[in-house]
């Protein structure tokens, strides 16, 4: 049973995660060049080739720490870091700090 709107009954439920991967595939990413004899010139009938060269896709997300820490959005995550010593950790908690400010996650990460 869904529990909020980014939840879903059934296999459906990774949805949003799955928009979020889609759209991470279709903005970052390396624009192929073109055959350069095959350069159209600069206008505006060839302002969609100039945006798909030439646009630079910069992400960002909210800072989180232990005072303002989202479980669900933490629980949404759908990018993640490969952490030798705790292995996948959600990008959304990498650089998560204690009270103290300690950071939990990372190669500088505090360890009692």
């Amino acid at each position: 049973m869904a529990t909020t709107r980014f939840e879903r009954a059934g296999p459906a439920g990774d949805d949003a995660a799955e928009k979020s991967r889609a759209y991470v595939r279709r903005h970052w990413k390396f624009a192929e060049p073109g055959p350069a004899s095959a350069a159209p010139p600069p206008g505006p009938d060839n302002l969609f080739e100039r945006v798909r060269t030439h646009v630079l896709c910069i992400s960002g997300m909210a800072f989180q720490d232990a005072w303002n820490i989202d479980l669900e959005r933490l629980r949404r995550c759908c990018i993640h870091v490969a952490s030798p010593t705790r292995g996948l950790v959600p990008f959304c908690a990498w650089y998560l700090v204690d009270t103290h400010g300690r950071r939990l996650y990372g190669e500088t990460a505090h360890v009692p």
